[in-house]
């Protein structure tokens, strides 16, 4: 985390650099899922770039194991456990730590659930599991762009540039992309289009954050860099876009996926410029500017010397 310090520790970057999986991952994958490929949404809540709307919502069984194995005492900040949204609804939440002392549950300055925790020597592990649903409506409308002065105060800090979107140096190549497109959620999508057709989606690719700028040098990357990329696009021409990370349905394999949310229509609108990717639900478990506000694993100390993660999604039966 920026600026800290904490005695007789040596304080490491920001976990950002080991989001999961598909984001770029130290941690090996084991996971079962079942995919999901419906979505509906009203006017308050998330529309995904391309997909298509349905009231049929899918309940998601989520769990996350993590093993690890430190050198010696470490302090940790978890993000894995996921807040109620007007999108989405969860229930049958147990969150079990071994291996952790002074444990403290909190909100940061984004809303996100996070706990704190001095994490012993030796073998430790974290097990967060919980059922999901996206809350089913009517199909949204498209939004539009909303003038700088009418946003709500809370929005403004997504229009900045920030460590990984350098939303200042994409002005020039954004109103190209973007040309006779009108304002709002139609540049939304266009963008999403634009990094489709740039990139490919490999997973494994990118085993480091790139900034957007770094990404837009390659054309091939993960999910965090497709977010990045889009991101930093939309606040070049001043519409709030902010990171979104959590659990996508369907997604192959399965493991932490991330995606952005745009602020036009008066809303947060949810889009996704991941190549390829099928229909499928979501849960999100954090949101901020870029990737190294959602870290799910801050470490101030040594890396672990052995790290697991195991990530399950599927559908849950009716009760």
């Amino acid at each position: 985390m920026q600026g800290a310090v904490l005695t007789k520790l040596c304080v490491m970057p920001n976990l950002a650099a080991h989001l999961l999986g598909s984001m770029g991952s130290r941690f090996s994958r084991v996971g079962t899922l079942k995919t999901s490929n419906t979505l509906g949404l009203d006017d308050d809540q998330s529309l995904y770039s391309g997909f298509n709307a349905s009231s049929e919502i899918e309940l998601l069984a989520v769990t996350t194991e993590l093993s690890l194995v430190l050198d010696c005492d470490t302090p940790m900040i978890f993000k894995l456990v996921p807040s109620q949204r007007p999108d989405q609804v969860i229930k049958a939440l147990t969150f079990d730590l071994v291996g952790g002392l002074e444990e403290t549950h909190f909100a940061d300055g984004h809303g996100n659930q996070c706990m704190r925790a001095l994490m012993s020597k030796g073998a430790s592990s974290l097990r967060v599991s919980f059922e999901g649903q996206q809350i089913a409506a009517a199909s949204t409308s498209l939004g539009h762009f909303v003038p700088i002065q009418a946003l709500p105060v809370d929005v403004l800090p997504f229009l900045q540039p920030s460590r990984y979107c350098e939303a200042d140096q994409f002005l020039k190549i954004t109103r190209e992309v973007l040309s006779g497109t009108s304002p709002g959620y139609e540049q939304v999508a266009r963008i999403c289009s634009f990094v489709q057709n740039k990139f490919s989606y490999e997973p494994g690719s990118s085993r480091t954050p790139r900034s957007a700028l770094d990404a837009m040098q390659d054309t091939a990357g993960v999910c965090r860099d497709f977010a990045h990329v889009s991101i930093a696009m939309l606040r070049s021409i001043s519409i709030p876009a902010r990171y979104v990370v959590g659990y996508l349905g369907g997604l192959q394999p399965q493991d932490v996926h991330a995606w952005g949310e745009a602020y036009v229509g008066n809303r947060w609108v949810a889009f996704d410029a991941t190549p390829g990717l099928a229909p499928g639900e979501r849960i999100a478990i954090a949101i901020g500017r870029d990737a190294a506000e959602v870290a799910i694993m801050d470490q101030f100390g040594p890396l672990p010397s052995s790290s697991l993660m195991r990530v399950s999604v599927r559908v849950q039966d009716p009760a």
